[in-house]
């Protein structure tokens, strides 16, 4: 329960913004700031986001990624929403936590319409094997065509850190610094406990703010992880943990994966056509492999 009178801080954005929120809430507590309790933004419903709009008159700090206008319900982009905030207020960009390097295959699908569709078991779509529903092939065929070569990675890894210092160019923390350290990453944008904390640290010493923070032992966003495979291995210096997915804490067998995608797309042909356009930048040099 939010105090009635006290200050508040307000830590706004995807999956991620919760997680960080509760690493800076204790040293936020300890300076007078009460951090303010608020889902990701694409879960928010239009009451809570109406919620979060009656308290920005007590918000004194205002910690955000970058969210677009009108992202997921209307009123929730970042810009938006410091509109609203007092003047005296501090508003801290921070940059969210995306990269392929790792996972070079791994993809956020959409249908036609537009809206994301999250992949059976994995929630993460595989292109590879969009590309290969497209193609029309078996699961078997899918895997025997797997490994896509250490060129095509480097080049889908170099592409992934333009565009993340790009973003970096608009917010006030960034999180390359961490975010290719091994391990740093669970899923493309699922950052481990220690990542966060380095990011954290750093709100912190952008407010002013003494202190450090102290992660729980349970990884906050570690539930699902993507395989790293050799190749990305090799790249960035981690180590390989593939093929199999690890979801709920459970190993997922990689033909079980593929199998329900398969599936999925027989059913949803829209999202492979998405894809094939949406992601054409990783799509086509894999596809002439």
């Amino acid at each position: 329960m939010t105090s009635p009178t006290a200050p508040l801080a307000l830590v706004w954005g995807n999956c991620q913004a919760p997680a960080l929120a509760r690493l800076l809430a204790p040293p936020l507590a300890a300076h007078g700031l009460e951090v303010l309790e608020v889902p990701p933004v694409h879960l928010l419903t239009p009451a809570q986001l109406g919620r979060v709009r009656g308290l920005l008159p007590r918000v004194r700090a205002f910690v955000s990624q970058p969210i677009r206008d009108e992202y997921a319900t209307p009123g929730c982009g970042t810009a938006q929403l410091a509109a609203q905030l007092p003047r005296s207020a501090v508003v801290l960009r921070v940059a969210s936590c995306f990269d392929v390097a790792a996972f070079p295959w791994s993809a956020n699908a959409h249908g036609g319409d537009g809206v994301r569709v999250d992949a059976p078991l994995t929630a993460y779509h595989d292109l590879r094997v969009l590309l290969g529903a497209h193609r029309g092939w078996s699961r078997d065929r899918i895997l025997a065509e797997w490994d896509s070569g250490d060129a095509l990675v480097e080049a889908i890894a170099g592409a992934s850190w333009r565009e993340l210092r790009r973003r970096e160019l608009t917010v006030d923390v960034p999180v390359s610094p961490w975010i290719r350290r091994p391990g740093a990453l669970f899923t493309m944008n699922h950052p481990a406990n220690a990542t966060l904390q380095q990011v954290a640290d750093a709100v912190l010493a952008a407010l002013g703010v003494a202190g450090r923070t102290e992660p729980p032992d349970r990884e906050m966003l570690g539930a699902t992880r993507l395989p790293v495979e050799a190749g990305p291995a090799r790249l960035l210096g981690w180590a390989a943990s593939g093929p199999a997915y690890v979801v709920d804490g459970r190993p997922v067998d990689l033909g079980d994966v593929v199998d329900a995608h398969l599936a999925s797309y027989a059913r949803r042909p829209d999202v492979v056509a998405d894809a094939a356009g949406r992601f054409a930048g990783r799509w086509q040099p894999l596809a002439a492999v």
